[in-house]
């Protein structure tokens, strides 16, 4: 980094950060919010647990659409875009591990990054959502600095892997 005022770098790539995007040198390059990003699914048998969760991540200025099972998780997930699924494990019917295999199964869900919610911070629910692809692990309760953290990481992941297939696609 330089001190020469010139060098606009550094505001570039600090601008850039807090849009959640990367500087970029092409031209015309829109600069676009996280929250312009997508949605984050919230999924939890437990109204209150949905509610909550919705309200710390709205009041980041995210975008969150409600479901209370797997199947209705699943659901929405094939119905209409989402980029982040928070997804608690001990459901009944359809438990969060089961929504993971299905999710993985289904080409229009495949991609879409899931933060699974535990009340067990147990080794093996871990690994089983390791081996089913889940991003991230949250434990009941959960620390809302954490989630958001989380949460904005997968939204971020998600636009730059949606930028490099666009970038791939003129190519």
């Amino acid at each position: 980094m330089s001190d020469d005022p010139k060098d606009k770098s550094h505001t570039s790539r600090r601008r850039a950060s807090e849009l959640g995007t990367p500087p970029s040198g092409r031209i015309g390059y829109p600069l676009r919010r996280v929250t312009d990003f997508g949605s984050v699914l919230v999924v939890d048998d437990d109204g209150d647990a949905v509610e909550i969760l919705c309200r710390m991540l709205g009041m980041q200025k995210l975008r969150t659409i409600p479901a209370r099972s797997g199947a209705e998780c699943l659901e929405i997930a094939r119905a209409q875009p989402v980029d982040v699924i928070l997804l608690d494990v001990n459901m009944p019917g359809m438990d969060g591990l089961t929504v993971c295999t299905e999710l993985a199964r289904d080409q229009r869900t495949r991609a879409i990054p899931v933060v699974l919610i535990t009340a067990r911070d147990d080794h093996e629910t871990r690994l089983a959502g390791m081996k089913l692809g889940v991003s991230e692990f949250l434990t009941k309760p959960v620390n809302k600095s954490e989630l958001v953290a989380r949460v904005r990481s997968q939204l971020e992941g998600r636009a730059l892997a949606r930028q490099m297939d666009r970038t791939i696609e003129q190519d």
